[in-house]
């Protein structure tokens, strides 16, 4: 504060509070003299160069600024609120100065001088509003003051702060997994909010679709669904947790990094029709025809089968004298990651039928490919598609089996 150059109107304003900042700025970046003056700009204050400009409020309000945040937390008075901006002015050219950058203005920028402040001198308690709207809001892109919670959020972790400050001011990335990290730690109650002195809501949930702004983070609590399903991001959108099994409600949260997008609503399974191609278990290589999967975004499941028969090769004769033909419905829905579960699979009405000139016919219960259909429900079947193809991993029948299936391709027509 020495080598500052100040009026008068605002050496009054300041004087209460002037041995405070002094001490401060001793513990932040060296930065060039400061001229400070008092004038009618937005906000609490706005740095030109090495002019500082504090608001006119500063010096006419009884207590407060009136655009303190006062939703959340008790506001800071308009000393405290003065000291601070000129600590954060005194931090921004610091760091302008180090990295040889022009200071910026978005949430990286203010987060790290106000937590550098935080840190310099805790007893202003400068971020406590930054931090408390960070919670209630959710949004650093649109509120850049609240972008502290970030580095709190790595100070938390024990991250080297000097190394990441100048990583990200530098043009370093966040990924979207860690930034969906960081907003889960700032709206969990044990998070960003726990050094706070009262309780601050976070931002409401919403259902799907729900769209993101950048570098925001929303909560989101979707209805349970017989099916269940999933979350998908579009743009830079991550879902931290994007599978809802059926019949179960999904709390989770949305992370938007540098575009915006959505979290949309999708089924959570592999829609559509498939037929078996081949599959694998018990030790050995079977083979198939005539068995097709129908997955509807209902959560039905239809199994058709036309001349069927699924079985090892050593079994391929048996296969030119018979087959199996009916329809099979069930349900299908999202059992975890990436797993479907069966359930109520109806195979009495299928039929086991010669190939030949014979005609017989009799129901298939007994003979394989009823009871092979019906133990799909014994346990859940991890999944995977390929391009056209869909890989089944399960068991059944006490062993591991794998099915491998490929996609239908409907004619116009059809």
């Amino acid at each position: 504060m020495d080598r500052a150059d100040i009026d008068e109107p605002t050496r009054a304003l300041l004087t209460p509070v002037a041995a405070l900042i002094s001490h401060a700025v001793a513990l932040l970046p060296p930065c060039p003299p400061l001229r400070i003056r008092v004038g009618d700009v937005p906000g609490f204050y706005r740095l030109e160069g090495r002019s500082l400009i504090l608001s006119e409020h500063l010096v006419t309000a009884k207590v407060h600024h009136p655009e303190e945040p006062v939703r959340a937390m008790p506001p800071l008075d308009r000393w405290r609120r003065a000291a601070g901006s000129v600590l954060e002015s005194v931090a921004l050219l610091g760091m302008s100065k180090q990295l040889r950058r022009s200071p910026g203005r978005d949430w990286r920028w203010q987060g790290a001088a106000i937590d550098l402040v935080d840190q310099a001198c805790p007893e202003l308690e400068l971020a406590q509003p930054d931090v408390a709207e960070a919670i209630r809001l959710g949004d650093p892109g649109r509120h850049p003051r609240t972008g502290v919670v970030v580095f709190r959020a790595w100070r938390h972790q024990g991250v080297p702060m000097a190394e990441r400050r100048k990583y990200l001011l530098e043009g370093g990335v966040v990924s979207a997994k860690e930034w969906a990290e960081i907003g889960l730690w700032v709206m969990s109650g044990l998070g960003a909010g726990a050094a706070l002195p009262v309780l601050v809501p976070s931002v409401s949930a919403v259902d799907v679709p729900a769209g993101l702004t950048p570098w925001s983070w929303r909560r989101l609590s979707v209805p349970p669904h017989v099916r269940g399903g999933y979350v998908a991001g579009t743009g830079d959108v991550l879902i931290a947790q994007p599978w809802a099994k059926g019949g179960e409600a999904l709390k989770t949260l949305a992370a938007c990094t540098a575009q915006l997008g959505e979290a949309l609503p999708e089924s959570g399974g592999p829609l559509g029709q498939w037929e078996i191609a081949s599959a694998q278990g018990f030790g050995q290589v079977m083979g198939a025809r005539g068995v097709q999967f129908d997955f509807k975004s209902s959560g039905v499941l239809q199994l058709t089968l036309a001349d069927a028969f699924v079985g090892p090769l050593a079994a391929l004769a048996m296969a030119e004298e018979m087959g199996t033909s009916g329809v099979a419905n069930g349900s299908w829905r999202v059992a975890g990651r990436l797993q479907l579960g069966f359930a109520g699979i109806a195979s009495h009405g299928l039929t086991v039928h010669g190939r030949g000139g014979d005609g017989f016919m009799m129901p298939s219960r007994g003979f394989g490919l009823g009871e092979w259909l019906t133990a799909l429900e014994e346990a859940p079947w991890a999944w995977q598609v390929n391009g056209d193809r869909l890989v089944m991993r399960g068991r059944m029948m006490g062993g591991a089996v794998e099915v491998r299936l490929k996609r239908v391709v409907l004619s116009p027509a059809a």
